[in-house]
């Protein structure tokens, strides 16, 4: 009769990996970041565009906007560091993130687009000559 110990070894080793590769608590969830990512890529584009892509100049006024974003998504400087960290070292789990993050702005680039172009319904200002 064959001995019972590999086969409890290899459960248990496979069991142990599976709870390594869970994501830790302090860590966002892809939903979470793809929020979180998708309202801060849109901040550091308008900031870019405003400051003629000098970033360099992070102002005050940029740093006040992280602070509103990250108190929108209810969450801290800490879990996003702790979560850039994780991801970084799980890129299998983070590209589809940036899949979705990538989507999001395009739809939304897609929307602006179609906004500016339709036309406008308002009758046009007459001025007296």
């Amino acid at each position: 009769m064959k001995h019972p110990l590999p086969l409890c070894l290899a459960a248990l080793l496979l069991l142990s990996a599976c709870r390594h590769n869970e994501r830790p608590t302090d860590v966002l969830d892809a939903p979470q970041m793809v929020a979180f990512l998708s309202d801060a890529y849109l901040l550091e584009g308008f900031y870019a565009v405003e400051t003629q892509y000098r970033y360099d100049a992070m102002s005050p006024e940029v740093l006040r906007a992280y602070d509103d974003i990250l108190k929108a998504h209810h969450i801290s400087r800490e879990q996003v560091e702790h979560s850039f960290d994780y991801y970084a070292s799980h890129p299998d789990l983070y590209r589809p993130i940036q899949d979705s993050v990538l989507s999001i702005l395009e739809r939304q680039s897609e929307a602006d687009t179609a906004a500016k172009a339709a036309p406008s319904n308002k009758s046009p200002i007459l001025l007296p000559m």
